[in-house]
């Protein structure tokens, strides 16, 4: 009888279990990215979707929305900020909230991969982060990579005469504007999800992008060239509505700051790998690139002098970040293998 009734006790509580289990709340995080399905951005969110889903036993849901499906950049930070989507990749326009993020579009001042990864360590991204979540209500719980921004056109860009001679597409940035008219090119500030078609009718001549942007948006399709000019290292921070991230039982917030944090890893490495393979990938396809040349070199050198003189009084921690890079610049430099 005493056999009986323990068995019979354990049945219910396992019964209680599965019954709590097949009852738990469920959430769904929907995510919002500019990128295609091939971009390292969208793959580094089915990477966060199918480990949190697992690792939360379904008690999270992750629907993503790639390739501007949501609308224009600007759209997408709306969103999030009200709450109507839980998490958004985004580009710089988050500056508009914080000034500060404007620092990730600081020209020529990150010049490899090694120094990019010292520089986005946790005092950097501090730096960067300033005021974004107590101004907004967003936490910016990672800052994935969009990599270096290249020049493609529909004719070759070997001189600086050249680029002045090109209607160049840029977003919607202030810093962007300033960067080009410095340069010499004629900018033209568009929303990504209009570009291809402005290209394909000649609405404009160029673009600025990383190479995998440029391949997983097939804008190599209407384009000829690309001017390597890795002007920006360009970030895309993860945005995550702080009311939604709040409202998550502690152990379930413990896993998206979890997995957010590991998919940013995750991110950066099939990033770098991405900028390579993307490059020969768009090689194969006929488009030709052209590096710097010495002249070109000296005489954007020249024109970052003004520039950098408007862009300090723009951001207010301009010089801590110039000065941070540059140390991560140092330190990536002692830490490379000898010629």
């Amino acid at each position: 009888m005493k056999k009986f009734t323990a068995l019979t006790a354990l049945a219910a509580a396992a019964a209680m279990v599965l019954s709590a289990s097949a009852y738990a709340k469920t959430y769904t995080i929907r995510v919002g990215t500019y990128a295609g399905p091939d971009h390292p951005v969208s793959r580094s969110v089915e990477y966060f979707k199918e480990n949190i889903e697992r690792e939360s036993n379904g008690q999270i849901k992750v629907v993503h929305f790639p390739n501007n499906q949501l609308g224009p950049e600007a759209v997408v930070i709306d969103q999030v900020k009200r709450g109507t989507i839980q998490m958004a990749v985004t580009g710089s326009q988050i500056r508009k909230d914080e000034p500060n993020v404007g620092l990730s579009d600081a020209p020529y001042l990150i010049t490899s991969w090694e120094q990019a990864r010292l520089a986005y360590d946790d005092e950097g991204k501090k730096i960067m982060s300033g005021n974004y979540e107590q101004n907004t209500g967003v936490k910016i719980m990672a800052y994935f990579v969009n990599g270096f921004r290249e020049i493609s056109s529909n004719k070759p860009i070997t001189t600086m005469e050249d680029l002045g001679t090109i209607k160049l597409r840029i977003p919607d940035n202030e810093i962007h504007v300033h960067l080009f008219e410095a340069l010499g090119a004629n900018a033209v500030m568009m929303p990504l999800t209009e570009v291809y078609n402005a290209l394909e009718t000649h609405m404009i001549d160029g673009q600025e992008n990383p190479y995998s942007t440029l391949l997983s948006s097939g804008l190599y399709e209407v384009q000829t060239d690309v001017l390597e000019s890795r002007h920006m290292f360009a970030i895309s921070p993860v945005l995550v509505n702080g009311r939604f991230f709040n409202k998550l039982p502690e152990d379930l917030q413990a896993l998206v700051t979890k997995w957010v944090a590991e998919t940013e890893k995750y991110n950066w490495d099939i990033s770098e790998q991405d900028d390579t393979a993307s490059r020969q990938a768009l090689e194969a396809k006929g488009l030709k690139i052209h590096e710097l040349t010495p002249e070109m070199k000296a005489a954007i050198d020249e024109k970052m002098v003004s520039f950098y003189d408007w862009y300090k009084t723009l951001i207010p921690d301009a010089q801590k970040w110039i000065d941070h890079c540059k140390a991560a610049g140092e330190k990536a430099a002692a830490a490379a293998p000898a010629a």
